[in-house]
């Protein structure tokens, strides 16, 4: 009877480690605070800019010496105001964190100037806003030097395109004359004998 009385008295004590372990921390929880501390943002960030033109579905980004596509040009920036000049010109001024402006089409040198920084690019190649017509835009750029052909009228092309069909109607029936032509004569001189009779 001992020995089970000594091993509930065990177990009830292993019992009451825990369930006072239990009861402490509960105790103990509201007086720990879990507070996560995070840096301030610093109040002096330097201004970022950048700017881009958009053509159908694509994005180009804003560099020296780059080609771009489409003239209305977007700068998108975190500073407190933004002044762009585009070829020595005022172009835009803006408080919001974006601005749209146009640009010519042709090479321009953009600035763009906020919070004591100032952002250059040169020699930016501006192209009209479809990606397609960029050979075009080089050709009219070079003027006489090299001239695209005239576009023909549907007429001729559909001329030309029935002169071609029975060309090589002509061609194809010539050919397959030939050939089998050929074959048959090559038949029959295996074939077939001939007698030579004086």
């Amino acid at each position: 009877m001992e020995e089970i009385k000594r091993k509930n008295k065990h177990s009830w004590f292993g019992q009451g480690r825990l369930t006072s372990g239990i009861l402490g921390v509960l105790i103990l929880l509201p007086f720990l605070s879990f507070s996560a501390l995070a840096e301030p943002p610093e109040e002096n960030q330097p201004c970022i800019a950048f700017a881009y033109t958009e053509s159908e579905n694509h994005l180009f980004l804003l560099g020296s010496n780059k080609s771009i596509f489409g003239t209305k040009l977007t700068v998108e920036h975190n500073c407190e105001s933004v002044e762009i000049i585009a070829n020595g010109n005022f172009t835009g001024y803006s408080e919001l964190n974006k601005i749209e402006v146009s640009l010519n089409v042709g090479i321009n040198n953009v600035t763009i100037s906020g919070d004591n920084q100032t952002f250059n690019y040169y020699n930016v190649t501006v192209m009209p806003d479809r990606l397609t017509w960029a050979y075009d835009y080089y050709e009219w750029k070079r003027g006489d030097a090299v001239e695209l052909e005239k576009f023909i009228s549907i007429t001729a092309a559909t001329a030309q395109a029935n002169w071609a069909s029975i060309l090589s109607i002509v061609v194809v029936f010539s050919l397959v004359t030939m050939v089998y032509w050929n074959l048959i004569n090559s038949y029959i001189d295996k074939n077939y004998c001939e007698e030579v009779t004086k």
